[in-house]
């Protein structure tokens, strides 16, 4: 069974369209992988989609939104809302 990183780098490889070895838990999602802010918005869609069956009515408010700034902020995020991998 994959990790909960292994997850969330799949989502994020397949949204940003980068090689998965340039997805690391510290990685930016704006300065490393180059997303622009209409790549943030489509990003935590698929996250909420890609995890929608994990937990209950997961949606990433637009504050929540604004404080995912590093792939590891993504799995930070999921562990708070009871997503372990």
């Amino acid at each position: 069974m994959a990790t909960l990183f292994e997850r969330v780098r799949d989502v994020v490889v397949a949204q940003l369209k980068v090689p998965a070895e340039e997805v690391t838990p510290q990685a930016s999602l704006v300065d490393d992988l180059r997303a622009d802010s209409l790549d943030i918005v489509d990003l935590t869609i698929a996250i909420e989609e890609a995890f929608a069956d994990d937990a209950e009515d997961l949606e990433i408010s637009d504050e929540d939104a604004e404080n995912i700034r590093i792939v590891q902020d993504i799995i930070d995020f999921l562990n708070e809302h009871g997503i372990n991998g």
